[in-house]
């Protein structure tokens, strides 16, 4: 990581610039996450090859997805706690979820003692579309999933792109909670012998 995560995103709220340029995000040896939030950037990493819920660990704070999906945020003003809902489309693959599908989860904001808030997650196919990450193109599925949380009155559109070739998600804008701006997470995914290069 360039600085501190926490201090990163602060500086997002701030208006104040942190980039990352995509050479050091190719430099990095295992698979990377990059979160950009407002105005700010962190870059996390893990082991080459990590699929599944992955623990992505900067400074002080610890960001978890699983299956692409944000599903644990440890470390920042807001602490974000969504784990995956039996039967949620991201455990078997966001390549298989049908039009209309639901899924409904239960989130916890802990460090504002709000535990169990329902939100409902609605699921579209979007079209696939033409993306560049990190100087390569190729074609991605779109996922489209509104999140409604009746509790809060707040609602929010996350979109995922899909390789589909490999069923990772490799983009996504995200809203993990209605304090963070949209999170865009971008991921690499390198196999062992590109984590050797």
């Amino acid at each position: 990581m360039t600085s501190n995560a926490v201090d990163s995103f602060r500086l997002a709220w701030q208006g104040k610039v942190n980039e990352i340029p995509d050479s050091q995000v190719q430099a990095v040896t295992g698979d990377s996450l990059l979160i950009r939030a407002g105005a700010a950037e962190a870059l996390f990493t893990a082991p080459a090859g990590s699929t599944g819920c992955i623990a992505w660990w900067g400074i002080s704070e610890q960001v978890e997805t699983c299956y692409g999906r944000i599903s644990q945020i440890v470390g920042l003003e807001t602490d974000v706690a969504q784990h995956l809902a039996a039967g949620d489309p991201f455990q078997s693959g966001l390549l298989n979820v049908t039009e209309g599908q639901q899924v409904t989860r239960l989130v916890d904001f802990p460090l504002s003692y709000q535990t169990g808030i329902t939100q409902i997650a609605t699921y579209s196919i979007g079209p696939r579309e033409s993306l560049t990450l990190f100087g390569q193109t190729a074609q991605y599925q779109r996922i489209d999933e509104r999140i409604w949380m009746p509790e809060l009155d707040y609602s929010a559109l996350n979109q995922y792109w899909v390789d589909p070739a490999t069923g990772q998600v490799r983009r996504s804008l995200q809203h993990p909670s209605p304090e963070f701006p949209v999170f865009e997470v971008i991921s690499t995914h390198k196999h062992g012998k590109d984590a050797q290069e």
